[in-house]
């Protein structure tokens, strides 16, 4: 690595013109989410200008909240592991196929339902909104305590390569000397105890994630952490699929190092609904405005006039005074008019008119609708979502859920793959198509059956199956299975007509022993 301290690296990575461009976008939104850090360290509260509107906030909130429901729903897995080839021979030989499917069935659950612990799922709401607003976000995920942290475009610098992969990153992060671990604290008071000594002292804390090529293609992240500029830690390494770290964007030009949120698409909206929201506000406030004209030379003192109390009796003529508002309320209902309208065309834009049903299980078929429509709604970012912040957590989150997974994943004995966009279901659209397809049959094949007894009900089956994409074959019995079965049936037939045979024979023998008894034999 290079001699340069990783503060040096950031303010070089650091790009001033998308800082101050996504502080513009996120003031018409969420303010907050750009605040400077650097100018208000020390400061126990930032202050934040807030637009004169606040459609921008719902709109990004309402957004956040329904893409995080469809990334990441809650009864389902958003992510399906694949094993290789040589682990499905290996399993069908030892007659596991069933098992290892339930395994990784239940891998799959478990390892998603990780993203639900520590309030993991608001830092990815508030991640998606950080995409939303500015398209860049950092997110780190916390294995040993099963925590997720998100960070915003004011917090990192990050340099990436032609085809966007994440080369560089530097995090700076502020806090004091005893925010530390107790380790760090006492490394800074060997270096530099004057420096370091009060407890209450602000101090930059830094961390790289630099991608290091590896022999064979492949390649890896080093992460290593520096206060102020003295080292600390030791540096730590992992895999390209399992780091930790991933900076996800909403839209990114390919050679472009920082992507672009959806509110840039739509600024010149936001830009006319804020403008157009102060005027409406201040031209209001500037309407409930009233003014009491006096004629001149009418003799009412206007100081008595202005000092008097309800009730109280003062010299003056009625006729001299009138009372003057301003404004036109014509002009501002055309105003709110054009207010309204921008606000329908965003309110598209994000998703708003659409509703999500809140329950626990939705069914495929709303999910599916859903994905569909996010795909339409936000030109294909909803598919790059999954590619840039479900992949990278479906490696890490398996890891977490079992550690024994991380040898397969390495070896590529295990393969994570993601579905994005509308195919994002897997699984729960097989059966959804597989319900679809029973219903149709059930109607078709009894109907042409007796209507025709040349159509074979078995070939009906299986064209209405292919038909709504069900793989039959995936379905049906092999050879020896069908004998096994054909066998098994042969031989519980075979042990009911033993058990009816014993039953006569037990009911001849009471009803002799019955004849017996009353003396007709």
């Amino acid at each position: 690595m290079s001699a340069i301290t990783h503060k040096a690296l950031f303010e070089k990575m650091r790009d001033t013109n998308v800082v101050a461009r996504c502080t513009d976008y996120a003031h018409w939104t969420l303010p907050q989410l750009m605040a400077d850090f650097d100018s208000t360290r020390g400061q126990s509260r930032h202050v934040i200008e807030r637009d004169y509107q606040e459609v921008g906030a719902m709109l990004v909130n309402h957004l956040s909240s329904k893409l995080a429901k469809l990334l990441f729903p809650v009864s389902t897995p958003f992510f399906r592991v694949k094993p290789s080839a040589e682990l499905l021979a290996k399993a069908s030989e030892q007659g596991k196929l069933a098992a290892l499917a339930s395994q990784l069935a239940k891998l799959e659950l478990d390892a998603s339902q990780r993203l639900f612990l520590n309030a993991s799922y608001a830092q990815l709401i508030i991640a998606l909104k950080h995409l939303i607003i500015t398209g860049n976000v950092l997110m780190y995920r916390d294995s040993k305590t099963s925590s997720s942290r998100t960070y915003g475009l004011q917090s990192f610098a990050i340099r990436r390569d032609g085809a966007g992969k994440m080369m560089d990153c530097v995090l700076r992060e502020f806090t004091t000397v005893e925010g530390l671990p107790y380790e760090v604290q006492e490394a800074l008071r060997r270096a530099d105890r004057s420096k370091y000594s009060r407890p209450e002292r602000n101090v930059e804390l830094y961390t790289r994630i630099h991608r290091e090529a590896m022999p064979g293609g492949n390649a890896r992240y080093t992460v290593s952490e520096q206060v102020d500029t003295v080292p600390i830690g030791v540096e730590s390494s992992y895999p390209e699929h399992l780091c930790p770290w991933h900076a996800p964007t909403w839209s990114l030009i390919l050679g472009e190092h920082y992507g672009r949120g959806l509110v840039e698409d739509f600024a010149g909206g936001f830009a006319k609904l804020s403008d157009l929201s102060e005027a409406a506000t201040l031209y209001g406030i500037e309407m409930m405005r009233v003014v009491h004209l006096v004629a001149a030379g009418s003799g009412t003192d206007i100081d008595d006039l202005a000092r008097a109390e309800q009730g109280q009796y003062i010299r003056g003529d009625q006729q001299s005074v009138a009372a003057h508002e301003s404004g036109d309320a014509a002009k501002l209902r055309e105003v709110r008019a054009e207010i309204e309208a921008v606000f329908s065309r965003l309110a598209r834009a994000f998703m708003y008119q659409a509703n999500t049903r809140d329950a626990e299980r939705v069914t495929a078929y709303e999910l599916q609708r859903d994905a569909q429509e996010a795909e339409f709604a936000l030109g294909g970012a909803y598919s790059a979502l999954a590619d840039g912040i479900q992949i990278p957590l479906a490696a890490v989150l398996i890891t977490e859920e079992s550690p024994e997974a991380l040898e397969g994943l390495v070896t590529g004995d295990l393969r994570t793959h993601i579905m994005a966009g509308i195919p994002a279901l897997g699984r729960s659209s097989d059966v959804q198509n597989l319900l679809l397809a029973v219903q149709e049959a059930g109607t078709i094949v009894p109907a042409l059956a007796q209507l025709d007894q040349r159509f074979d009900p078995q070939k009906l089956v299986d064209l209405i199956m292919s038909g709504r994409s069900v793989d039959v074959k995936a379905l049906h019995r092999t050879e020896q299975q069908m004998q096994e079965l054909a066998a098994a049936q042969q031989q519980a037939a075979q042990g009911q007509q033993q058990i009816a045979e014993a039953q006569a024979t037990a009911d001849q023998m009471q009803q002799l022993s019955d004849l017996a008894q009353s003396g007709q034999v």
